[in-house]
C-alpha cells in the first residue's frame, strides 16, 4: 500500500509496483502509446489516495490495482473509534 499525492507519484508507483514485480520489467512489453493509455485508464479518481496492487481474482497470473480515498479512510477510522462523527 502506498500513499499517492499527485500524478507524478502515481506514475512512479505504477512503474515500480505494477510493472516491475518480481524483477520483470513489464513496461518494456508495451509501446509508449499503450503505456500512456494504460496509465490514463488506470489512474485514481482523486488525490491523495492509497494505492495497492493485489493478485487478480479473475486471473491468477495478473494483478489488480485498487485505490482507497479519503472518505474510505475516514469511514474506517470512525468505525474503529479513532474519530468522532
Amino acid at each position: 500500500m502506498h500513499l499517492i499525492k499527485n500524478d507524478f507519484e502515481y506514475r512512479s508507483w505504477m512503474l515500480e509496483a505494477y510493472f516491475r514485480q518480481d524483477n520483470i520489467y513489464g513496461d518494456t512489453l508495451l509501446t509508449e502509446e499503450e503505456m500512456e493509455d494504460f496509465l490514463f485508464d488506470s489512474r485514481p479518481q482523486e488525490y491523495p489516495c492509497l494505492g495497492m496492487v493485489t493478485p487478480s481474482k479473475q486471473n491468477p497470473l495478473d494483478s489488480d490495482i485498487m485505490f482507497f480515498y479519503r472518505n474510505n479512510i475516514n469511514d474506517w477510522a470512525m468505525s474503529m473509534g479513532l474519530m468522532n462523527s
